[in-house]
């Protein structure tokens, strides 16, 4: 719903606000946010053995900080520059660092034996993969529906008329993840995971081979839509049947953390394949065509991720 709302909405802001205020007001509303937490939400009682790993959380932070950042940026930097090379790197010792942290700590703030786990690394990995696709899907789409049409191949809508024409993806996206709890009780996760990794597939197939008239793109973006609704919410379910009670908050907001690396790491390949068939300023179908074909094949390799998880991963609390 809020995805939703987000870029219907994001057209009026810039139409009536300017571009800044598409970063101040999502400031604002998580100001508004963080202060309802602290005020509204009841304190958990906490345990007599619980302590924050401050360290551990701080390496985590820098971590993620320190590749994202380059991810989201090297291609406006140059990903063989040299400020590129030197975050990459920092990544990648502040990452080793917060490992040793972590398997040298007593109080650890992320168990790293249950991350070997074989139902959560696989589910990291196809949270890997989707966040590619799904986030690629939320920043190009919309891009794609406003391309002029003096390129030869552009559907030349409007900023606001392009989200009012991605709400049928938020919408089925939205139905998936209902439909998904009343499938999750007919079928196991990995089943369920597999049936909404092929509308993922089978939405980039489409709009790589589809995609001069408008309803062509709503049609295969509202079926990718549905694959993902269905798809995040059984990711959910393994990470949380695999892991200890106590571990189920790490372990699912890892997921999501690296659902969102995914995201970035295909935001940079796709601005980067966009910026090859690149001329007059806008890319060329071709590079959008390939474009829709690599995410086509990022989908699949997600729904062979989904085969390596195991039949049943609920272990006993």
């Amino acid at each position: 719903m809020g995805g939703a709302i987000g870029i219907l909405v994001t057209g009026p802001i810039i139409t009536t606000l300017g571009v800044p205020w598409l970063f101040w007001l999502p400031a604002i509303a998580n100001g508004v946010v963080g202060f309802g937490v602290l005020t509204v939400v009841p304190r958990s009682v906490p345990h007599a053995e619980a302590r924050v790993n401050w360290q551990a959380g701080v390496a985590l932070a820098a971590t993620l900080a320190l590749l994202l950042l380059p991810l989201s940026l090297g291609g406006d930097w140059g990903w063989g520059s040299p400020v590129t090379i030197v975050l990459f790197a920092a990544a990648v010792a502040m990452g080793v660092l917060w490992v040793f942290i972590e398997t040298h700590s007593d109080s650890p703030l992320i168990d790293m034996a249950v991350f070997r786990l074989r139902p959560v690394w696989t589910a990291n990995l196809t949270s890997l993969l989707f966040g590619v696709t799904l986030y690629s899907a939320f920043g190009f789409i919309p891009a794609f529906l406003q391309v002029p049409p003096g390129t030869g191949y552009g559907l030349g809508e409007s900023v606001t008329t392009a989200g009012l024409l991605f709400l049928p993806m938020t919408v089925s996206q939205f139905a998936g993840g209902l439909a998904a709890g009343p499938l999750a009780a007919r079928m196991p996760p990995k089943v369920l995971l597999v049936l909404g990794a092929l509308p993922v597939v089978a939405g980039f197939v489409v709009l790589a081979f589809a995609h001069s008239e408008v309803w062509q793109v709503v049609l295969a973006t509202a079926v990718t839509g549905a694959g993902f609704g269905i798809s995040l919410s059984a990711l959910s379910a393994v990470v949380v049947h695999a892991v200890p009670h106590r571990h189920t908050g790490v372990s699912t907001g890892m997921n999501a953390n690296i659902r969102t690396i995914g995201g970035a790491l295909g935001a940079a390949v796709i601005a980067t394949v966009l910026s090859a068939h690149s001329s007059g300023g806008f890319p060329s179908e071709t590079g959008y065509t390939t474009a829709f074909a690599i995410l086509a094949v990022v989908g699949l390799l997600g729904l062979a991720s989904c085969l390596l998880i195991p039949e049943h991963t609920r272990k006993e609390r």
